[in-house]
């Protein structure tokens, strides 16, 4: 520790120089690194502060703090906004910096507001200030008379958005009221988005967004995900678990599942502690609650926590009961959680109590990292506790905790979505682009309408098809063809293969499915992977006014094929954040993942 200290005095030494920082600065800084423990602000702190503060002095636009979960992103900006914006000249004195909270958590907002909004000793003037931060949910701000006037009021020099994640979608409150009102009457406001998993703003750096990425430090006493998985303290979880489940010696009784039994009894060993359970539905932890309680009704309590009535207790209102009951009363409680416990909830002391966890999100790398075992990392020092969690999908999280450039990793995107992890977050889905094995690339495509057939140009383009079969492809266009259903269909034409809609039902027509497809997809799944083909054509045979023509046109689209390889997996993100176009941002997304250089205006 005593080196990861002399590090960072190192550190902070190179960045007030890089910032030219003046005497109330530097003592600033010196004040809050010998009254630690006083302040509770810490080294690691100090360094992001003075990152971050580098790149808003530097006019940087739009900035991401990227710092491991429960590591200290608080005092990082209470830091910031109180010592180094002010310092640096960055904000005065009848200013203000604007945090929005991201989740509508009541509890969330009253623990920031009670840890930002607090006063700070100024050490050069010598007395207590109010702290430039002002915290305010995001539902007031958008309902606030405009964000612009709350801004306005306040006289805002930076809007900081915590839990990145949350609320990210196109349309949401936050797009609405920042991007679509304040950024268009004050264009060069700042945004710094703060999170563990920013996957959303950090898609739209990697898409060719002006976004600078500040990586947090990671202090030598943290223990986050990637600690845990490597003194094993994380089991795999298994997608068939279920708290309880039906006796296999008897069919109509229903038991504790064989591996809780086991976290129950590691619990049990203990004078005190928590073991936290987290279900997707109410009824499964009532159910589950009355079970374990049954069988264990004189060595443990048993409660369910949510939002909904059913539960015994509200999310913060459970947490501040089981707080009491195992740090005051030295209970053991078990605690079925209901959807929540995500970022944000912090469980402070309680961590060092926690016997196991049994975390069941492993469909999305956020959700599932920042879960029950988000919630244990931090500087306890509790290594007696058992997780049951997705160690796969932790362990990805663990190599981004590690280096988040690995974000644009193709192998890591590819076996994510191999995991069947569907997303990074809730507005960044993954989308297979190409399987592995063979892929036909498209070196060329073009259109031709029903009418153009006639016409001789076209007669030309299509001089790999025969006169005969010319006629066959003309007299597809023909009541008595299109009304057929003619399944079998092929063009006698060799090296051309063909698909036309009138052999597909209208609920799963091929030819309109595949008709979007462009240079970037594989000619094999346009058309048949069994056979090699230089020429494929998607003929749309349905006349336009045809209810069964979904694409307004009637004609054909001509691929030809190149040259076949073995390729690689190839997984993109769609993403439909805020921070992306709203316009083609499907088609952006996919550009992007694959190189080709992107201009994201919007943020």
């Amino acid at each position: 520790m005593a080196n990861y200290y002399s590090y960072c005095k190192t550190e902070i030494s190179k960045l007030l120089d890089q910032l030219s920082a003046d005497e109330r600065l530097k003592s600033s800084i010196d004040f809050l690194l010998e009254n630690a423990q006083l302040t509770q602000i810490f080294p690691n702190q100090i360094v992001n502060a003075l990152r971050v503060g580098a790149q808003i002095k530097a006019d940087k636009k739009n900035t991401a703090l990227v710092a491991p979960m429960q590591s200290g992103k608080s005092g990082t900006l209470f830091v910031l906004c109180n010592y180094v914006m002010p310092c640096l000249g960055l904000i005065e004195e009848n200013q203000s910096v604007i945090f929005v909270t991201s989740m509508s958590d009541t509890d969330l907002y009253d623990q920031n507001d009670k840890n930002l909004s607090k006063e700070f000793y100024c050490p050069v003037e010598k007395k207590y200030k109010h702290s430039y931060l002002y915290v305010v949910k995001m539902c007031n701000f958008f309902s606030h008379p405009n964000p612009y006037k709350i801004v306005r009021d306040l006289n805002i020099k930076l809007v900081v958005r915590d839990e990145d994640q949350y609320g990210c979608g196109q349309e949401s409150s936050f797009d609405n009221a920042f991007f679509g009102k304040l950024r268009s009457k004050l264009p060069n406001i700042k945004l710094l988005s703060v999170s563990a998993t920013p996957y959303d703003i950090l898609d739209a750096q990697f898409k060719g967004a002006e976004v600078e990425v500040v990586e947090g430090e990671r202090p030598d006493n943290y223990f986050g995900v990637t600690e845990m998985l490597k003194e094993g303290i994380i089991e795999n979880y298994n997608r068939d678990f279920h708290p309880v489940i039906f006796d296999p010696e008897n069919e109509n009784e229903q038991i504790i599942h064989p591996k809780l039994e086991e976290y129950i009894g590691h619990l049990l060993s203990f004078d005190d502690g928590l073991g936290i359970i987290r279900v997707s539905n109410t009824n499964t932890g009532i159910n589950a609650r009355d079970i374990i309680n049954e069988k264990h009704k004189d060595r443990l309590k048993c409660f369910v926590i949510g939002s909904n009535p059913l539960c015994d207790f509200k999310i913060q209102e459970g947490l501040a009961e089981v707080r009491r009951m195992v740090i005051r009363q030295q209970e053991k409680i078990v605690l079925i959680v209901v959807h929540a416990l995500s970022a944000g909830k912090d469980l402070r002391d309680l961590k060092s109590k926690v016997r196991f966890g049994i975390e069941s999100r492993n469909k999305q790398l956020a959700n599932g990292a920042q879960g029950i075992a988000g919630r244990l990392c931090g500087y306890h020092k509790n290594r007696d506790m058992k997780i049951l969690a997705s160690v796969d999908l932790l362990k990805h999280y663990s190599r981004f905790e590690q280096d988040w450039e690995i974000f644009g990793d193709e192998v890591w995107r590819n076996e994510l979505y191999n995991l069947k992890v569907r997303g990074l977050s809730t507005q960044t889905k993954f989308q297979l682009n190409r399987q592995e094995g063979l892929f036909t690339p498209i070196d060329e495509i073009s259109l031709y309408s029903k009418e153009d057939l006639n016409n001789e140009k076209t007669r030309k383009a299509l001089s790999f098809i025969d006169d005969e079969n010319y006629e066959v492809l003309k007299n597809c266009f023909s009541a008595d063809f299109y009304n057929s259903l003619n399944k079998g269909f092929k063009l006698g034409q060799k090296g051309t293969t063909v698909r036309a809609a009138s052999s597909y039902n209208p609920a799963s027509n091929r030819v309109y499915k595949n008709w979007g497809s462009d240079y970037s997809n594989d000619f094999g799944n346009v058309f048949f992977k069994k056979n090699q083909y230089k020429y494929g054509l998607l003929i749309s045979n349905y006349p336009v006014s045809d209810p069964r023509n979904t694409i307004g046109f009637c004609g054909i689209k001509v691929f030809k094929a190149g040259e076949s390889f073995m390729a690689d997996q190839e997984t993109l993100v769609s993403s439909f954040s805020m921070y992306a176009e709203k316009e083609d941002e499907l088609l952006d997304s996919f550009v992007g993942m694959l190189g080709s250089p992107l201009k994201i205006e919007r943020i």
